[in-house]
Parts: structure tokens; C-alpha cells; sequence
């Protein structure tokens, strides 16, 4: 299908994006030589500034910052503040910006509302100047407005609100890198871009519809989107336009304006106390103009003189950089009648129409309309969002808020996170946005991290829930769905990387970091509960009969869950990656190669392997060796599916499993082998002496241990077990990660073993995690479907990010070890037969 789309504003170029995307062959025409129409950026003495579209926020722009998100767009927070200066500041002069120079006007508003009425002086020093500077025109055409389309455009933006409105954003990088990032996805998919290109008129017949452009050239489409002003489409129509064409365009009004890029404070406020982002100055009578001061709409910072500019003004303004003239629809009961009488035109001679008039005039008005052409003319429904409900804290959650963002200010020195209370390239960053439009910023000055995290905030619970329970209270507030992320696959991730670089230079300069328990949380107001979450985990502690409820918690969920995103060999531990691309279950035998091959297998000898999951290795090693084998588990559930793996690969001569701990072993009955892969990590601080003790008594004099096991870093060891985490809470109760000290220390107080090899291969796990995680998400149905609910499925994925950011940073650490006692020429004599690296 060849589509002309005609404009290249905003209501064009998304129309043209949402046509691209569906597979259209799109051309679009745009007279000026740039796209983006009121999206206007200009450079001047090294900066890049925005003339027409600034700003917008969360809550009634939400299609706009849906777009912006998708195309991964940098937002930071703006200043919206209000100043009239009447009769040069004689008359009346006021300005929202510094706080108390504004508590008259807040006065003027109550009085409105509770009155019903307008005062004369709120009129002239209030509603004329907000409504000649939203809709950029003349005194006399704002008393003509419509009182219900006003009060509606007002209510809908949250202006008759004193407290808790939307915080206003404006793009980082200035409006021209959206329209850039639009236009480079528009041509990735075969879209031709006209720029410079005028289009003279559009002719519809039973054929489709005739563009005639430039230098009177003529092409045909089977459709045509015209997303331009009302009154241009009715001039590109001409004499075919219809009777109710020429009715419901012709409602539309414009004003128009002569807009001037300045540096002359003679058209700001007389009283620099007053300076505000949008400056209204005129007489009482007649003659306005608007100014906008750039420096503070978007964060430029201050220059040698500010970057300004002024809608309308009497003259021609000192240090002039640039004019432009634009228009702009304005709100009347004709176009709000003929804006509901659309359908008696879209679309009916193959021609859609879209633009910010069919709304409030505004950016999203024009978004929103060519979504809604583009896919009128596909035959698709459209989802357009409604403005989310403003998030209204509870006094508490209040509090919570300003002491989490407090605590955030100070921690985050590296990296940057972002709170959007439902985003941004800055190095080093962290965002909140709110539900309903604040946004806290919270930007490292460390070149450490160089990551960004931009967090959707959906319940001022979250707030509670990290101030009373710390890390675990994160946790639990994206498990309840309380915050999200704008980037869907690496948000997670980089926030808890974030989270743990900051960590570490904070223990880095600290004398005191190795002295933390669970009695010192990271957030003092977390205290109780890391108490409560402690003594929990102590009273989990792996007692015969603890040890097997433990496992049974994680491991008997279902093995079907597991099925879905462990690979063929449903081998659940790190793999070794020879690509960032291999294929997962590729990378996983070349780990259990690595095992058999450190292990030094042949068929005479008999291996026990402790803790044999789904019996992957077990049968690979028989497979290749012929060897004898016996592997034990706490895991009804394992057990009854290795075993029924044993049986259909026909090797149950050589293997056997047994529901059986490790302390119930016979010292009487002895193994050449004993391999254990991340099995350990279950075993606790208090019992790794009883692990090594039963090994000792069942190796054979000449044997080998092998054991791969995940680590922590000596130094945070401590603190680590005498505290609780989201893995001990959540995932794997009454789990200890050992450090590497505590698993020689505990050797060497239990055994006569000593190390023969060691090998880190947690820079892998990373790897090994993310198919997990892709596969995990990509199943959620199937997980669903499993009686699984939504938060499991959250529960787990944190579970993926969570480890995943410990070994990316390589603060986890992934060992192979090879053990044996002094002496063993039998196994280890041949000087020329080293072991092999994952490397």
C-alpha cells in the first residue's frame, strides 16, 4: 500500500511512523527543509535551543512520553513559572517563580473557584495572560474564547490545582533528537523523506489520490494522510473539497505569530525578582506580548546575556538571532462541535486529516490524531492512553518519599537513576518517575558507572517500602508491581548495578563496612524489619530436616516451570560461553565437559555426585566414561525426573539416585570421585565443616573432588550471613554463598584435601543468567498456565537481574575447584597432563 502522508509535524511524521511500522510504503512531503514542525531547533553561540515545543509532562502527555520512551529519549525536569508585568510593572507585577511573589495570584484562583465569577483584576492580571501565553494570541481574542473548552483545557492540564500538579519535563537534547531518532527509524524502513518540498494540491478519484508537488510533478497513492493546518488542507483540496469538508475544516481558527529568538531584557519583567520561564507583559488594555526565558525552560544555565524568546512584541527586540512566524488553532464551540463531526470526513475519498486542532492545539493533540488517522487508514484500532490519575501520597508515604529521595542524593555517587512517578542519556544516572509526572534525578559525579536507570514509580508504597525495609523492600515493591522500568530488558539490571558500585565506594572509604550486620542496615529505618528478616533465616538453618524443606521450596515448585527456560539438558548452573551469541545448551555441555575432564574420569571409577538436579551430568559422564554412578538430592521432584531420564537413555545399570542428604552417607562405602556443582551454596555457614568432614570419610585415599560453587568477595562475607537478601528471603531458603576463604578454612578444619586447581568462571553466569531470564519472560503464559501468578513471574525476573548485576560487576564470583589429599600420584602423577580452562 503506497501512502502520501503531507506535513512533516508532529502529526505527520508519527502518522508516517505508524504506517512505516505496519509495512507501508510511505512518502512524506514537507515543505520546509526540516522535520519536526513547531519541534524547531536552532543553534546558537554553542547551544542548541528549542523555539516552539518545550515542554510537557507525565501526566497529560502520556502518548508523547510513551513515544519518547520507545525511542530511548532523554528528558530532565523543566520550569514552568509564570510572570505578568502590566504597564511596565506599574500597573501590576508579579512572578510564580520565586515562591512568595505569587501568593497573591494563588489567592485570585481560590477566590474563582469558590465565587464562580471572574474579578476584573483576575482577568486582566491572571486568566488573560495564562490563556494568551498557552495559545499565543492577542488580549481581545482570548475574552472571546469558549468558557467550557477553557475550564476543560485547564482542568485536563491540572491548572485549577494549588498543590501537587504535574512536574514539567523538557527533552535533554533539545526537540531535534526525537524528530532525528523518528526520521532514522522512518528510513530504516523504507520511508522516503521530501523535505523542501511543497505540496500545491491533492486530487481524489476512483484511482486514489494525485499529490501534485515541487515542480508541478504528479504521483498517485492508494491513500493520503493531510497533516497540516485545517485551513492548508482546504486549500491543497481546492474545488474538490466537499460541502462537509469545507464545514468541519473551515470551524478550525488560527492565530498567527511572529515569534523572535532575542537577547533584549527590555521585554522581561522590570523586577529581575520576577523573571519567570513564561513572562506576560503588556498594558491592562491592550497590546500584550509573551516572552519565554529559555536559560530556565531548558536548563541552559546562565550566559553572557539569557536566550529569550517573544511571541508578538511592539518591536523588532535588540540582539535578534532569529524570527519566525507560525500559527496556532485556538479554542472556540465551532471547532469543538467540528471536531466531533470528523467521521463525516475521514477517510471518505481515500484522504485522512489529522493535526493538534482536532485537540487543545498542543503536541500531544497532534500525536494522538496521527495515530489515530494512520491506523483509521489501516483499518486497525488504536490504543491511545488516557492521562494516568496524579499519584497523592499519603502523609506517611510523604515522609518516605523525601527520606528515600534524601538517602538516593547522597548514595548515588556513581551511575545515574532516574524516578519518573507514573528518561534521559546522562552519564551516570538514576530517575524516578512518578505516576503523574514528578521526576527526582539523582546523578553521580564517580566516572566508576557509567549506567542510567529510568524508574516508573505506579504506588507511593514504594517509597514506604524501601524506607522500612531497605533492599528488601525494593524487592518486594517491584514484586507487588508498586515501580517498573521505561527500559524493559536492562532497567532492572542497571539499577541493581548501580546500586552495588555505589555499595562498594561507599565500603571503600568506610572503616566501618566490616563491622555491618543485620543490626546495621544500609537505611536506619529499615532496622526492625532486618531484624525480623534475620531471625527468620536463622530459624532456617539446614538441620536434617530444615535442609530438605529447603530444597523442596525451590526445587519441587514444578519441573515443568524449570523445563521452560533451562535448556534440553535442564543443567541448572553457570555454563561456559565461547561467543556472546552460542547457543545456550552448546555452552552448557562444554561446562560438563569441563567437570568430567578436571574430574578424571574413566570407566573403572565409581563418582557420587552430591546434588544431582535432573541427572544432566550424571548421564553425560556415564555417556562418555562407562563409569559407575551415584547422585543424591533432597528433591522429590529431581529424583522422579532423573530417574525417569536414566531410564529412557537406558543407563540405569550404571546409575542410581537416592533421596538422601549428604550427612546420611555410609563412611564405609567409598567413591573415586565426588563431584558437587553448586550444590554448597545450600549447605550454611554453620554446616561447611560437616560437608567437608563426610567427603573426607567417602573419597577413596586416591580420589578427587570437584566442586563448582558461587562466591561471594572475602570482605563482604561477613556481613552477608549475619544479615538476610532478597536469594535467602525469596528464592533459596536458607541459602549461605560461601567466600572462598570460608570453603578453604572449612576444608582445611574438616579434611586432609588440599587444592590442586581453582578457576573463576563467573563472568560466564551473566551470560548463562540472561538466556535464563529471555526464556523465563518469553514463557509467561505457559508459566501462567502452570497456576504461576504474575508476581512469581516479577519474583523471578528480579531473581535473573538481581544475580546477573553481581556477576556483570564481578562482585560474584563462579569457582571450579579440583581437590585432593597429599600424596596422590595415582591421580594427578603425570606432569604432563595439566587441567583445562574455560579461557
Amino acid at each position: 500500500m503506497k501512502i502520501a502522508v503531507i506535513g512533516g509535524g508532529i502529526s505527520g511524521v508519527v502518522s508516517a511512523y505508524t504506517l512505516a511500522k505496519a509495512g507501508a510504503d510511505v512518502v512524506l512531503y514537507e515543505k520546509e527543509e526540516y522535520l519536526g514542525g513547531h519541534s524547531k531547533t536552532v543553534h546558537f553561540d554553542g547551544v542548541d535551543l528549542d523555539l516552539g515545543f518545550m515542554v510537557f509532562n507525565r501526566v497529560t502527555y502520556p502518548n508523547m512520553m510513551e513515544l519518547f520512551e520507545s525511542l530511548g529519549i532523554d528528558m530532565e525536569p523543566s520550569d514552568m513559572s509564570l510572570s505578568v508585568s502590566l504597564n511596565e510593572g506599574k500597573g501590576c507585577e508579579w512572578g510564580s517563580r520565586n515562591g512568595l511573589s505569587g501568593l497573591e495570584i494563588l489567592k485570585f484562583k481560590n477566590d474563582f473557584i469558590k465565587s464562580k465569577g471572574y474579578s476584573e483584576l483576575f482577568q486582566k492580571a491572571y486568566l488573560v495572560p495564562v490563556c494568551g501565553s498557552i495559545w499565543s494570541c492577542p488580549t481581545e481574542r482570548v475574552m472571546d474564547f469558549s468558557a467550557f473548552s477553557i475550564l476543560s483545557f485547564c482542568r485536563n492540564h491540572h491548572l485549577l490545582q494549588l498543590f501537587g500538579r504535574p512536574q514539567w519535563m523538557t527533552v535533554r537534547w533539545r526537540s531535534h533528537c526525537y524528530v532525528n531518532k523518528v526520521r532514522e527509524e522512518l528510513e530504516s524502513r523504507g520511508c522516503q523523506i521530501r523535505t523542501g518540498c511543497e505540496v500545491h494540491s491533492v486530487l481524489s478519484d476512483a484511482e486514489g489520490c494525485t499529490v501534485l508537488s515541487g515542480d508541478d510533478s504528479q504521483e498517485l497513492y492508494q491513500g493520503c494522510i493531510m497533516a497540516v493546518h485545517a485551513p492548508d488542507a482546504l486549500r491543497l483540496l481546492g474545488n474538490q473539497a466537499t460541502y462537509d469538508e469545507s464545514t468541519v475544516l473551515g470551524a478550525f481558527q488560527y492565530v498567527y505569530s511572529d515569534i523572535y529568538l532575542h537577547r533584549d531584557k527590555n521585554l522581561m519583567p522590570k523586577n529581575p525578582a520576577a523573571w519567570s520561564a513564561w513572562n506576560f507583559l503588556g498594558s491592562t488594555d491592550k497590546n500584550v506580548s509573551l516572552t519565554y526565558w529559555l536559560n530556565v525552560l531548558q536548563n541552559l544555565g546562565e550566559t553572557s546575556l539569557p536566550f529569550l524568546v517573544t511571541l508578538n512584541p511592539d518591536y523588532t527586540p535588540q540582539h535578534t538571532l532569529l524570527k519566525w512566524r507560525t500559527g496556532h488553532p485556538v479554542p472556540s464551540v465551532a471547532a469543538t462541535k467540528a471536531s466531533l463531526q470528523l467521521d463525516r470526513i475521514q477517510g471518505k475519498r481515500g484522504i485522512w486529516f489529522c493535526g493538534a486542532y482536532l485537540g487543545y492545539g498542543f503536541h500531544e493533540d497532534g500525536l494522538k490524531a496521527g495515530m489515530i488517522a494512520a491506523n483509521g487508514l489501516l483499518g486497525k484500532s488504536c490504543n491511545i492512553l488516557s492521562n494516568p490519575k496524579h499519584m497523592v501520597p499519603s502523609l506517611m508515604e510523604t515522609g518516605a518519599r523525601l527520606f528515600v529521595t534524601r538517602f538516593l542524593s547522597h548514595f548515588i555517587s556513581t551511575g545515574c537513576q532516574l524516578v519518573q512517578t507514573s528518561s534521559f542519556d546522562m552519564n551516570q544516572l538514576s530517575i524516578l518517575l512518578e505516576e503523574g509526572g514528578t521526576m527526582f534525578t539523582f546523578e553521580g559525579t564517580s566516572n566508576k558507572c557509567s549506567l542510567k536507570t529510568v524508574i516508573k514509580v505506579h504506588s507511593p508504597h514504594f517509597y514506604w517500602k524501601v524506607m522500612t525495609e531497605a533492599d528488601l523492600g525494593l524487592a518486594d515493591s517491584y514484586i507487588n508491581g508498586d515501580f517498573s522500568f521505561v527500559d524493559k530488558n536492562d532497567g532492572l539490571l542497571n539499577l541493581v548495578m548501580i546500586l552495588i558500585a555505589n555499595r562498594d565506594l561507599i565500603s571503600s572509604n568506610s572503616k566501618l563496612n566490616k563491622k555491618r550486620g543485620w543490626w546495621t542496615p544500609l537505611l536506619f529505618t529499615a532496622a526492625l524489619t532486618s531484624a525480623k528478616y534475620f531471625f527468620k533465616h536463622a530459624l532456617r538453618q539446614n538441620t536434617l530436616t530444615h535442609a530438605r524443606r529447603n530444597v523442596s521450596r525451590h526445587y519441587d515448585l514444578s519441573k515443568d516451570l524449570f523445563a521452560l527456560f533451562l535448556d534440553e539438558t535442564m543443567t541448572y548452573s553457570c555454563a561456559v560461553f565461547k561467543t556472546e551469541d552460542e547457543d545456550l545448551k552448546d555452552a552448557q555441555h562444554r561446562k560438563i565437559s569441563l567437570l568430567i575432564e578436571k574430574a578424571r574420569i574413566d570407566n573403572k571409577h565409581e563418582i557420587l555426585e552430591i546434588g544431582c538436579g535432573w541427572g544432566s551430568l550424571a548421564i553425560e559422564v556415564v555417556k562418555r566414561t562407562g563409569c559407575k554412578y551415584t547422585g543424591i538430592t533432597l528433591s522429590e521432584e529431581q529424583l522422579k525426573l532423573a530417574e525417569k531420564r536414566v531410564k529412557e537413555a537406558g543407563l540405569q545399570e550404571n546409575i542410581r539416585f537416592q533421596l538422601r542428604d549428604y550427612r546420611q552417607l555410609p563412611s564405609t562405602y567409598k567413591y573415586d570421585r565426588i563431584i558437587s556443582c553448586e550444590m554448597i551454596e545450600a549447605v550454611g555457614h554453620e554446616c561447611m565443616e560437616d560437608f567437608f568432614g563426610c567427603c573426607e570419610s567417602v573419597l577413596a585415599e586416591d580420589g578427587l573432588l570437584v566442586l563448582q560453587f558461587t562466591s561471594l568477595p572475602e570482605e563482604r562475607y561477613d556481613e552477608y550471613r549475619q544479615s538476610s537478601d532478597f536469594i535467602k528471603e525469596y528464592i533459596f531458603p536458607g541459602a549461605c554463598i560461601p567466600s572462598l576463604t570460608r570453603v578453604a578454612t572449612a576444608m582445611n578444619a574438616a579434611s586432609r584435601l588440599c587444592v590442586e586447581h581453582v578457576e573463576n568462571i563467573g563472568l560466564h553466569y551473566y551470560q548463562t543468567l540472561r538466556h535464563w531470564r529471555k526464556n523465563f519472560l518469553e514463557k509467561q503464559r505457559k508459566i501462567n498456565a502452570l497456576g504461576f501468578s504474575d508476581k512469581f513471574i516479577r519474583t523471578w525476573e528480579y531473581h535473573f537481574d538481581y544475580c546477573a548485576a553481581g556477576f556483570k560487576s564481578n562482585t560474584l564470583g563462579n569457582y571450579q575447584v579440583v581437590l585432593s589429599r597429599p600424596g596422590n600420584v595415582a591421580a594427578l602423577g603425570n606432569p604432563f597432563k595439566g587441567f583445562p580452562s574455560a579461557a
